[in-house]
């Protein structure tokens, strides 16, 4: 792979066999994946199309081309995991110190409807981007963020995974969080979003401000505290008063799980720490369990789950076995 096509890639240069050359490239390493992810993530955040100087522009450039070729002769992931983050502090620290916050959208009139610039957090990550109007979005892990238009007259971003948005004031640009059925319509507030294509619920919860749903059921409005559910398979609806802030305590590092049965506990552990997690028995998923633990480290929440449930657990790398106790 040459560093060349790579840079065209991440750069958003490359034409259709290129990109398809350099997918088939990373297909042979997940952990080549997240770095091009990660990597991409970083040019966008940067802006390095758009409104910065041409100096300031040639510099980071170069940066990203020494990164490019490090990827290229040695593919040293640790030691590209932590450079690549002391580069992302810079470049984020740089545009701050210049006056221009977050990442840049290239004017629409480039953009077709199937072509949007993107986020991506990979299994295991976290992240938080400023966006052009000041608006901030934590993203959680396994999620991406499209951006479907974002000028002088429309917000719109479109979420598969799940985000937690504090979005700026502006009456006259309403901010638009499409999911894959639904539409969050909001002035500007504070909400969380969760919609993963696998799960079968979109829920979004308000923190603070008010909030227009929009899907298949009709228009609801959200008040602050309160959460709303959509099921996607049965079309059903809830609206409801939350009195802690469970939806949103990822965003602090912690995680709220209340009445929740195993196995939907193990999606949420395999995107928060990017592993594979199996079942002993069948039973096992059924085990129903609540708590409140911090989320930073993995060996920490499967010994919680073992010392106040009726549950073992195995880890092998990347696997975690959960089993019932005898």
């Amino acid at each position: 792979m040459t560093d060349q096509l790579l840079f065209n890639y991440i750069s958003g240069q490359a034409v259709p066999i290129e990109i398809l050359a350099v997918q088939e490239w990373m297909e042979a390493s997940e952990n080549r994946t997240n770095e091009l992810a990660r990597l991409r993530n970083i040019w966008i955040l940067a802006g390095l199309e758009n409104e910065m100087d041409p100096i300031s522009r040639e510099m980071e450039t170069e940066r990203i081309w020494n990164i490019i070729r490090s990827l290229n002769e040695k593919e040293q992931r640790r030691n590209f995991f932590i450079r690549l983050s002391k580069y992302a502090a810079v470049f984020i620290l740089f545009m701050c110190i210049s006056g221009v916050v977050g990442y840049y959208i290239s004017d629409s009139s480039k953009h077709s409807d199937n072509s949007f610039s993107e986020i991506i957090v990979p299994k295991g990550q976290r992240s938080t981007v400023v966006l052009p109007d000041g608006s901030k979005v934590q993203l959680n892990s396994d999620t991406h963020l499209k951006f479907v238009k974002f000028d002088g007259r429309q917000r719109i971003v479109r979420l598969e995974g799940e985000g937690y948005f504090d979005v700026t004031h502006d009456k006259n640009r309403p901010f638009i969080v499409e999911t894959a059925i639904s539409q969050v319509e909001v002035l500007g507030t504070s909400f969380n979003v969760t919609s993963y294509s696998d799960d079968p619920c979109i829920t979004t919860f308000l923190s603070n401000g008010k909030v227009k749903i929009s899907d298949l059921s009709g228009n609801v409005i959200l008040s602050p505290g309160e959460a709303y559910t959509y099921n996607k398979v049965t079309h059903e609806s809830t609206k409801r008063k939350i009195s802690d802030q469970r939806y949103s305590s990822w965003t602090r590092g912690i995680m709220v799980i209340d009445k929740e049965t195993i196995g939907k506990l193990a999606k949420r552990i395999e995107r928060r720490f990017n592993v594979k997690v199996v079942f002993g028995d069948n039973e096992v998923q059924n085990h129903v369990y609540t708590g409140t633990i911090g989320d930073a480290d993995l060996d920490t929440i499967l010994e919680a789950l073992e010392f106040a449930s009726s549950i073992k657990y195995n880890r092998k790398g990347d696997t975690v076995t959960l089993s019932s106790k005898n």
